[in-house]
Parts: C-alpha cells; sequence; structure tokens
C-alpha cells in the first residue's frame, strides 16, 4: 500500500490528490473512468479549484466554529472532489458542508450509542454508496484536528476513529489500492513476487502466520498468485476456508489465470464443495473454472498410501501417526505448492484431518526446513 506522509497543507494536500488522481485514472474500474469525463480524465486531476479565504472564512462564520486544520486546507487545495474512496463519489465543498443533524437528519435518531455523536458531527461527504464521512468538533486533538469517521448501512454504529480527515482519507486511499489489487489492477505492482517467493519459504518453514501474511501483501501488488496461495494457507488455519475460496479465487478471473483453472479444479474446489454442496456452488464453479481440465496429480509420498489402507482397515489411529510421521519429509518442486493440501481434500484420508491436526501441518517444517 501507498505509505504516504499525511498532508497538512494546502501544498501537501495538492500532491497528495494528484497523486491520488494518478493513481485512480490508471487502475479504477472502465465504468467509473468513464463517468469523469474526458477533458478530467485528459487533466489528470478529480479535483476542483481551491477555495479561497473568502469562501473559507464564509463556511466557517455559516457552522460558527473553526474548521479543522488539515480539512480546511484540504478546501484550500480543492473546494470539493470527486473519487475519494471506494465508496465515495463526490465530497461537499464550501457551499454545501453542513451538519449532519441539519443535513440527514434521520441518522441522528437511530436510538444507538452513536447518535449523541452524529448528532453534533459534521458531514463532509456528498454523493455516496449508503456511507457517511463525518468530523468531530468534540474529539480535537493538540494540532487542532478533528477526529473522523464513516458511517454505512452495512455496518452498525460508526466504523473506525481516525485521528484526523487525513488519516481518514488514507485510509480510504489504501482501501482503494486494496481493492483494485485483488482485481488485477494494482496501484504498486512492483516487488510482488519476491513477496510470494519469500512467503513460499516462509510457509516451508512452518511460520504459517508470516506465510500468509507475506501472501496477503502480494495481493495488495496484484499478485494473482499471493492471493491464491493466502487462502491455501487458510485452508489449513480456518475451518470456514470456503468464504476465502469463493471470494477470493473463484471470484477473480486474474487469480485463476495466475494459477490456472485445472489447479484450482483440483486443489481448492474439492474443499469448497466439501463446505458448500449445494447446486448454486457447482454453478459458480463451473462458471469460473468452465470446462478446465484437472492438473496432474504430483507424486506424494509412499506413506500417504500405506495411510488410506490402515483407514480402509479401520485403524484411524495409526493411519495419523504414519501422516505425522511423513509431513516433515514432504516436499514438492512446484512453487505453488506449500503444504500437503491433499491431506485436507483426499475422501479417505480428509476425515483424520481435524482443524487442529490441519494447523500442526501448516506450522511443521517440512523437507528438512528448520526455523
Amino acid at each position: 500500500m501507498t505509505l504516504i506522509e499525511r498532508p497538512r497543507t494546502a501544498e501537501q494536500w495538492r500532491a497528495y490528490l494528484a497523486g491520488y488522481s494518478a493513481d485512480f485514472l490508471r487502475v479504477a474500474d472502465p465504468e467509473r473512468l468513464e463517468g469523469l469525463g474526458e477533458e478530467r480524465r485528459a487533466g489528470g486531476w478529480l479535483g476542483f479549484a481551491g477555495a479561497g479565504e473568502d469562501a473559507l472564512a464564509a463556511v466557517e462564520a455559516r457552522l460558527g466554529v473553526a474548521l479543522p486544520p488539515g480539512y480546511r486546507a484540504f478546501l484550500e487545495a480543492s473546494d470539493g472532489w470527486l473519487e475519494l474512496g471506494p465508496f465515495v463519489w463526490t465530497m461537499r465543498t464550501t457551499a454545501d458542508v453542513g451538519w449532519l443533524r441539519d443535513l440527514v437528519p434521520e441518522l441522528c435518531d437511530l436510538g444507538d450509542e452513536d447518535e449523541e455523536l452524529m448528532a453534533r458531527a459534521l458531514l463532509v461527504s456528498a454523493d455516496a454508496d449508503a456511507c457517511y464521512w463525518l468530523l468531530d468538533p468534540s474529539d480535537v486533538d493538540d494540532n487542532g484536528e478533528w477526529a473522523a469517521y464513516g458511517w454505512a448501512s452495512w455496518y452498525p454504529g460508526l466504523g473506525d476513529r481516525y485521528d484526523s480527515f487525513a488519516d481518514l482519507v488514507a485510509a480510504e486511499r489504501e482501501s482503494f489500492e486494496e481493492l483494485n489489487a485483488r482485481e488485477g489492477r494494482a496501484v504498486e505492482p512492483d516487488g510482488a513476487a519476491a513477496l510470494v517467493t519469500e512467503g513460499r519459504r516462509m510457509a516451508l518453514l512452518g511460520e504459517a502466520e508470516a506465510a500468509g501474511e507475506l501472501f496477503e501483501a502480494a495481493a495488495r501488488k496484484g499478485s494473482g498468485a499471493g492471493q491464491y496461495l493466502a487462502v491455501v494457507v487458510a485452508a489449513f488455519l480456518q475451518p470456514d476456508v470456503q468464504h476465502r475460496i469463493r471470494n477470493d479465487v473463484l471470484a477473480h478471473p486474474h487469480v485463476i489465470e495466475a494459477v490456472g483453472a485445472g489447479r484450482v479444479r483440483a486443489e481448492l474446489v474439492p474443499l469448497f464443495l466439501r463446505r458448500e454442496p449445494g447446486a448454486w456452488a457447482r454453478r459458480m464453479v463451473d462458471e469460473a473454472l468452465g470446462a478446465a481440465v484437472d492438473a496432474a496429480v504430483p507424486p506424494e509420498p509412499p506413506e500417504f498410501d500405506r495411510a488410506r489402507d490402515l483407514v480402509r482397515r479401520g485403524d484411524a489411529e495409526a493411519a495419523w501417526a504414519v501422516l505425522a510421521e511423513a509431513v516433515p519429509r514432504w516436499h514438492s518442486a512446484d512453487p505453488l505448492r506449500i503444504a500437503p493440501l491433499e491431506l485436507l481434500t483426499d475422501p479417505v484420508l480428509g476425515p483424520l484431518v481435524t482443524p487442529q491436526r490441519a494447523a500442526w501441518i501448516a506450522t511443521t517444517p517440512k523437507n528438512g526446513h528448520q526455523r
């Protein structure tokens, strides 16, 4: 994600917003880009002329309070804005910024614990996807910045608290980057391959959580392989991994393209269909993968066959003991195989692997790797 110092002055806001404009115009969804118009796309600026001192003084007189310096500087850099977050399409200007209680009074009468804060909050966002950006004039830091919140209809109560308007904008920018990267439109793709390589190394060391974080970081840079491997790690650590398979793999063509539809069908689809056995799940698989042929089955340790024989003879504990001895010696030359996923998907061996055993498999060093 972009790590940029929070803007404070109008000059810093102009530079920050120019960078944000460039990122948005480079990677945003084509439909959203089309709505901006040719002139704005060509100019590379999603904002407007900055507010002058007279306009800023007038809005402060109208509100009866001095605006927090960071937000005031934002208006000085651009009096309003388009596309400042994934779900916020326009920002209010000096002409229409106002108190939430006056502009959307129904939000101040929800009967919840946030009602008092919302009744005093300043509403700075305009057109949005059922969400509102708010500044709290009663929560002020030593620099005069007001705490900032986002309220959205899809979660109860206010969202995370941010120290300032600039912090809220930065968080939304990170969300914009991550959402686009997960669709294969990365803002900062450089370094993704190195993160995947290091994640594989950590996975083989048994550092499953660290590996997952590295794969997630690669996914935020647009890596389909990183996004896939993050779900593979989750398969061992999260009982409800079917949601990750659906949302992070099957719903993303760039992930399927990166690793191959056959691999997805062979490795993760069995887990998905076991947890989601309905006809709709099979339709989703078929729509996402088409007529993909399963990937070639890689060789597996002979102990896996011995364990199957023991299961069929009714000796499940002996079968697990065989597997537990084999896991540390497991290896694969395939860079997209980081653990014996077949132990979760195999119809005979899978029932042996409890959630605790699955976590043990993921956190056990493999093929001679040592922590």
